[in-house]
């Protein structure tokens, strides 16, 4: 699904209202499935901003446990788990029309 993505937190700590407006939307495809998580050692639910070619590098790191969190009808927010040099990192994904 064709969306323009903005994250909502810099490694863990909430963006404020301001820096969230300043943050760069992202064009990109959100593509949602379940998968082995090679990390927490189970299945989990993995949300991915994917852009250009099969090959090209996503544009941010997955989110492991991810989950739909809010929903209008201007938009959705996929909450979840980023995983950045090893550490684990809350984060969501503010979706919308792109």
């Amino acid at each position: 699904m064709h969306m323009l993505v903005t994250p909502l937190r810099l490694r863990g700590v909430p963006l404020t209202p301001k820096e969230r407006r300043q943050y760069p939307a992202i064009r990109c495809n959100v593509m949602v499935n379940s998968t082995m998580c090679d990390v927490m050692g189970r299945a989990s639910n993995h949300a991915r901003a994917e852009v250009g070619m099969p090959l090209d590098p996503d544009p941010l790191p997955p989110l492991v446990d991810a989950s739909l969190a809010g929903m209008s009808v201007t938009g959705f927010v996929i909450s979840g788990i980023e995983i950045i040099d090893g550490c684990a990192y809350a984060q969501s994904w503010w979706c919308r029309e792109g």
